[in-house]
């Protein structure tokens, strides 16, 4: 019986190591280098999994790899730049942001039609967001932002394109763990719930639900943007 188990033991130990090899050798055959990307230019979009306390939730929510989004701007010495809406609005180094993925996956989007004229329309209307904190409740309002929606503003009142597809938040899958902390954790702070009629919970997450939002899967799948890169596994 003994012999039995220890044998099993050894068979899993095996296996596991096996698996461990496999995805330790794929993570760096995939590695992402900025330099060997496809030549960037203004206004493409890069998509990512962020390290984040919200990140699981919003993968669940919208069923997707993607928890992040930035617009790509070349910088005066040529490097790709990315603007971002993280806690405050910034602008940083798309080889810097990369860094901050989880696993360092990335994918690249590219709207083809997008002229020169209407990406630095785009970029200047994000420049107006700049220093502006994160907006931790996913509201439209322009006090704060969240990254999507940095990106869908941008687009929409820069060169007036609307990309991705706003949805209602209870068009979201929310009936799972990480999903229900999280509102658990915020719900009470959320300037929806500071009404008399929504200062209890369900009340709550009935007007939340009610609520429009754009996420970063919505924009990864609008048909007109073209994938230039992607090292995630599907």
């Amino acid at each position: 019986m003994m012999r039995c188990l220890w044998r099993g033991l050894r068979l899993l130990l095996l296996v596991t190591a096996i698996l461990v090899g496999f995805v330790a050798a794929w993570l760096h055959l995939t590695w992402p280098d900025p330099a060997k990307l496809p030549p960037l230019r203004d206004g493409d979009l890069v998509f990512q999994t962020i390290r984040s306390h919200q990140s699981t939730a919003i993968m669940l929510a919208s069923r997707t790899w993607y928890t992040h989004v930035g617009i790509v701007r070349i910088g005066l010495d040529g490097q790709p730049q990315v603007m971002e809406a993280v806690g405050p609005v910034r602008q940083i180094s798309l080889a810097r942001w990369i860094k901050q993925g989880i696993g360092e996956r990335l994918l690249v989007k590219r709207l083809p039609e997008l002229s020169q004229g209407q990406a630095r329309m785009a970029l200047q209307a994000a420049e107006h967001y700049l220093g502006k904190p994160y907006d931790f409740y996913f509201l439209m309002g322009d006090d704060a932002i969240y990254c999507s929606e940095l990106v869908y503003k941008a687009f929409r009142e820069g060169p007036g394109l609307t990309l991705g597809q706003v949805q209602k938040v209870g068009t979201l899958h929310l009936d799972n763990f990480a999903v229900e902390r999280l509102l658990q954790e915020r719900w009470s702070s959320d300037p929806v719930c500071q009404k008399p009629e929504t200062n209890n919970y369900a009340s709550c997450l009935a007007a939340m639900k009610r609520e429009d939002i754009i996420t970063p899967d919505s924009l990864a799948r609008d048909q007109r943007l073209h994938t230039l890169y992607s090292n995630y596994p599907f």
